[in-house]
């Protein structure tokens, strides 16, 4: 790998991290100063763990805010990062209903935002509500329903799980 192709890619990865991180808490920050009553039990869970552990935010602790993290999906829901993913398809594939054939290496757009913004998938979506990740929720829906970061070997380096 040359210098300048380690420094492209080095960049990439800074911009991609920096920016949709930095995004996404705007607007999870926006969200929470128009809807009160959600802004309230986010800071009761924060005081609680904070108090729990007396005082010792650690990363651990964090992942254990479970508002928290509904907050932040409802924030990716609504706003993602990307609107649109590209794929080409691997191998050739006919979908029966309607019936309708993707050809080997056919470039294929999957309209993130239009899927997370479909009202047969999430009610009123233009609706800000962390409810729609409780967990019975989220298992009555299909489970590429919510793709903020896409799906697969190609999904967004930086995820964990």
């Amino acid at each position: 790998m040359t210098d300048s192709l380690l420094a492209s890619q080095a960049f990439v990865f800074f911009l991609a991290g920096f920016e949709t991180s930095s995004t996404t808490i705007s607007n999870a920050l926006y969200e929470l100063a128009l809807n009160q009553k959600i802004q309230d039990q986010l800071r009761e869970e924060i005081n609680e763990v904070y108090v729990k552990y007396n005082g010792d935010l650690k990363y651990d602790n964090i992942k254990k805010m479970d508002y928290l993290d509904k907050v932040f999906k409802e924030t990716l829901r609504k706003y993602p990062p990307g609107t649109i993913l590209m794929r080409e398809s691997t191998s050739s594939y006919t979908f029966d209903a309607p019936k309708v054939n993707i050809p080997k290496g056919q470039k294929v757009f999957i309209p993130v935002y239009a899927i997370h913004r479909d009202p047969d998938i999430y009610p009123k979506p233009d609706v800000f509500d962390p409810e729609r990740f409780n967990e019975e929720v989220v298992q009555k829906r299909h489970p590429l329903a919510f793709i903020p970061f896409g799906d697969g070997p190609r999904n967004c380096i930086g995820i964990t799980k």
